[in-house]
């Protein structure tokens, strides 16, 4: 009899499947954040290619993220109707032809809705990373494994500021062609992950051979409504304030700072180190004090660092201040990804925290187009400084969900229901 590939050995930390499962999910959402961040490190010459303002380039930015929650809505089911994997290697294949197609693309409009496109893919790759990590590794391992998956998101921001210092010389385009590398990272989970479409999702009724279909009701019922919309919340400010400071931090350290594109690329890299290893630590002081509470810290941090940062001149300043900066917001991503899984049912885990990370993209969607607003009109220190008031708004509702994540926990035990543990 073959063995379950889904079973996890007693003692084991996870199943065998599960080095697979994590270096594919690590490469997927390397591309999916790549894809992201060589918009802002171009941004510049492609406003100059296309002869477009900067408000044109924040809609460029602003329908990445459209993209995304368009995508997180579709994308989202998808994976908890058809299998995890599927929609992983799905959207990862989207995000490599919407990066490759770039190359015959030539006018603001054709940019536009191609950047839609390319961001449905991307906004349909998290939820299915939570259930994976979650199918596949063991309580006690799966909030460090979360943490190591989005570390790759300030990898992405580093490799992309190292490929901006190569290509930028010769043509913007190619930094998108080498996105297109996320098709063969698609074909590596197609052959190396187990195929999950045939598991009965935990909600299902027993002797029934056909699964009930996850609906959005089922993250809106009870007292998860009250999670959903916070988790949201939470997601938003994060966004808001994360891509105001991806898509228009580079610009500003160039048009405001005086740096050239040498130096912008590597003060960029120097901040995503930061970010780095604030995906690496977040990860693990969550895991002694409360993802919950530590998210709280997070952006507590990110909104003072960032207000100094914008606010206090000179490039000494910048150089050491920025990695600190972006340590905070690294811990503000890590712990999103790691309390939104924590906060759903297995059925629902795919969906819910993908849904509530994605809906969440509603802000930056809204940030970088008016960061570039006010920034037309008053310069983009002005825009910029809507970033702080983002992550103090994600401190607050962040103490919101975690009493409302504490509530549901209190609710299933007293019921009897086994609360899952990360």
């Amino acid at each position: 009899m073959k063995a379950d590939p889904f079973k996890i050995p007693e003692g084991a930390p996870g199943t065998k499947a599960r080095w697979a499962v994590i270096l594919c999910c690590m490469g997927a959402y390397f591309f999916d954040s790549y894809d992201m961040y060589i918009l802002g490190i171009t941004m510049q010459e492609i406003l100059a290619d296309l002869h477009m303002t900067t408000v044109q380039g924040g809609l460029l930015s602003s329908a990445t993220m459209l993209g995304a929650v368009i995508g997180c809505v579709f994308l989202g089911r998808f994976a908890s109707n058809w299998g995890n994997k599927l929609a992983l290697v799905v959207c990862t294949a989207w995000i490599g032809v919407g990066s490759l197609a770039v190359v015959f693309v030539s006018s603001f409009w054709a940019w536009f809705f191609l950047r839609i496109f390319t961001g449905m893919g991307i906004g349909g790759i998290m939820g299915p990373i939570h259930a994976l990590i979650w199918q596949h590794w063991g309580p006690g391992h799966r909030a460090k494994i979360t943490g190591l998956t989005f570390s790759t998101f300030p990898i992405a921001g580093i490799v992309a500021s190292f490929a901006g210092k190569l290509m930028l010389v010769v043509d913007f385009r190619w930094i998108f062609v080498s996105a297109g590398l996320s098709l063969v990272v698609a074909l590596i989970a197609q052959l190396a992950i187990p195929d999950d479409r045939h598991l009965v999702p935990a909600g299902a009724q027993k002797g029934t051979a056909k699964a009930q279909k996850v609906k959005f009701k089922d993250i809106v019922v009870g007292n998860y409504k009250w999670i959903t919309l916070f988790a949201i919340f939470a997601s938003f400010a994060n966004m808001a304030a994360c891509w105001a400071m991806n898509t228009w931090i580079p610009s500003w350290l160039m048009t405001d700072r005086g740096l050239d594109v040498s130096q912008m690329t590597n003060f960029a890299m120097l901040n995503y180190c930061g970010g780095l290893v604030g995906y690496l630590l977040w990860g693990v002081i969550g895991s002694k004090v409360g993802s919950g509470k530590a998210m709280v810290g997070a952006y507590a941090l990110s909104a003072v660092a960032l207000l100094l940062y914008i606010m206090l001149p000179g490039g000494d300043y910048l150089l050491l201040s920025g990695p600190l900066l972006y340590f905070g917001q690294g811990g503000c991503g890590c712990l999103n990804s790691i309390l939104f899984a924590e906060a759903y049912p297995e059925r629902i885990r795919a969906y819910g925290s993908g849904t509530t990370f994605n809906v969440g993209r509603v802000g930056s969607i809204i940030s970088p187009y008016t960061v570039a607003l006010v920034g037309s009109s008053f310069g983009l220190t002005a825009g910029l400084l809507m970033a702080p008031a983002f992550f103090a708004f994600g401190a607050v509702v962040s103490v919101f969900l975690n009493r409302f994540i504490g509530r549901q926990q209190a609710l299933e035990e007293s019921e009897g229901l086994p609360v899952e543990k990360p």
